[in-house]
């Protein structure tokens, strides 16, 4: 009986079916990784060039830790304020002002050459610590935010420059005082007396 089609086997077709549609999941799924962590990479690096640029030399340092606050860390200008113990007019008035000088000096939104990179770091772990502190003491609400994102910041910085202590001695005692926030910070939100 040549030429006779063998009988259909729908339990074969199923699992071919099958397999053939978990290997498409799956690669689509590694794509789908691989694509994540490039787009972390990228945002990534626009945070430390953004982070670069506010803490450029040419801003005061007011100025710079500032507008850091303000761009990098997401506070408000009225946290911003309170923390420097200034009217919210004048903080907003400085922040303009910066944002006024990068744009009019040749402050270029990039990351500093190699050889630039450790004169310009101990100013921007200044400020990752301010954002940092920020989060953890809270002028106001207790705010997780400042304080997940100066460790992220704080970890790019450390992989950039791996033999700089400044960099490892602040990101080691961020992570001790992170890791001591639920005692400080139950689950209402309210801070524990040291006492308590």
């Amino acid at each position: 009986m040549a030429g006779r089609r063998p009988a259909p086997n729908p339990g074969a077709w199923l699992t071919t079916t099958a397999s053939h549609k978990a290997i498409d999941r799956i690669r689509r799924e590694s794509k789908g990784d691989d694509k994540q962590k490039e787009a972390q990479m990228v945002y990534d690096d626009g945070r430390l060039r953004l982070i670069f640029t506010c803490c450029h030399p040419a801003l005061a340092v007011e100025a710079r830790l500032a507008l850091t606050l303000r761009m990098v860390g997401g506070l408000t200008v009225p946290e911003i304020a309170r923390a420097f113990l200034v009217a919210e007019s004048a903080m907003g008035q400085r922040i303009t002002r910066a944002k006024a000088k990068i744009k009019a000096a040749p402050i270029s939104h990039r990351m500093p050459s190699a050889d630039d990179l450790p004169a310009r770091v101990s100013g921007v772990l200044a400020v990752l610590f301010l954002i940092f502190n920020e989060g953890y003491l809270a002028t106001g609400p207790v705010r997780h935010e400042p304080t997940t994102e100066a460790i992220r910041l704080t970890r790019l910085i450390r992989a950039l420059l791996p033999q700089d202590g400044e960099a490892a001695g602040l990101l080691a005692l961020m992570l001790l005082t992170e890791a001591r926030r639920p005692a400080r910070v139950p689950a209402g939100g309210e801070l524990v007396p040291l006492a308590e």
